[in-house]
């Protein structure tokens, strides 16, 4: 089947004008000579004139500014992100899982949670060693519990799922809240302690803290090991290289410092 391309269809028509303007104008010239031939109504002749012109250039304007972009493209900001915000019956949560690393997984549990009335709004894929870590921010019905939603998981095939509450700057994606971490590292507004928890929502630690739900190492930049630490969910190894190169650059900013102030 031929598809009707609009784009083209817009060039035919604004050429068609130009070409009917082109006529109407030597028509026009060929009126006002002849009258102005005849010294009749001639002063009458040339106000119209003008005021045909005047009102050709103005539609031409008009044309030529429907012909253009109406505006540039811009990539979406938290307040776009906000507007997407389901309404007051839903409530935002997030959930992660491990889903065996076959065609198909993602496809069932998403045609699953729909069916429960479950929306997805953002998704992360974090390859493990045992399958793939999906981590998915949605929207649920406010009657649904985070155990129902569990089930909900379960049943799609997702196991270690895990679920918690979420808020509306949860929809800020994880490379975008990086970039503006690393920005702030950089620039020195912030402390690695900071810095991690701002990224991961996570305390970085000196030792194993006791009780923790949830721990991972760093190499620290003095040689001794960090330890990266929350109740849940379980640490990503994507998670922890984010984590690693976070404390490196914090590192090297503090480095480039006090090199600068002992040159001085």
């Amino acid at each position: 089947m031929k598809t009707f391309d609009r784009s083209r269809a817009t060039h035919w028509a604004a050429d068609l004008i130009d070409v009917a303007a082109v006529f109407f104008a030597v028509g026009t010239a060929h009126l006002f000579v002849t009258l102005l031939g005849e010294r009749t109504h001639g002063a009458a002749m040339l106000v119209a004139s003008g005021a045909i012109l005047v009102a050709g250039a103005l539609l031409r304007r008009r044309w030529s500014r429907r012909r253009q972009p109406t505006g540039r493209s811009r990539h979406a900001t938290l307040p776009d992100m906000l507007a997407t915000m389901p309404a007051g019956e839903c409530a935002l949560m997030r959930l992660r899982t491990t889903l065996p690393d076959r065609p198909g997984t993602l496809a069932r549990l998403s045609a699953g949670l729909a069916g429960r009335g479950v929306n997805i709004l953002a998704i992360q894929i974090h390859p493990a060693e045992d399958g793939a870590v999906d981590e998915l921010l949605v929207a649920v019905p406010r009657q649904m519990t985070a155990d129902d939603l569990v089930a909900a998981v379960a049943a799609g095939g997702g196991r270690h799922t895990e679920v918690s509450h979420a808020d509306a700057h949860d929809l800020v994606d994880p490379a975008t809240r990086a970039l503006s971490v690393a920005r702030q590292a950089v620039a020195g507004t912030t402390t690695p302690d900071e810095a991690i928890h701002r990224l991961l929502d996570a305390d970085l630690t000196s030792a194993p803290p006791p009780g923790a739900g949830h721990v991972a190492a760093l190499h620290g930049t003095d040689g001794r090991p960090q330890f990266l630490a929350r109740p849940a969910p379980a640490f990503t190894p994507t998670e922890v290289s984010r984590a690693q190169s976070l404390i490196d650059l914090c590192e090297a900013v503090r480095s480039a410092s006090t090199a600068a102030r002992g040159g001085r």
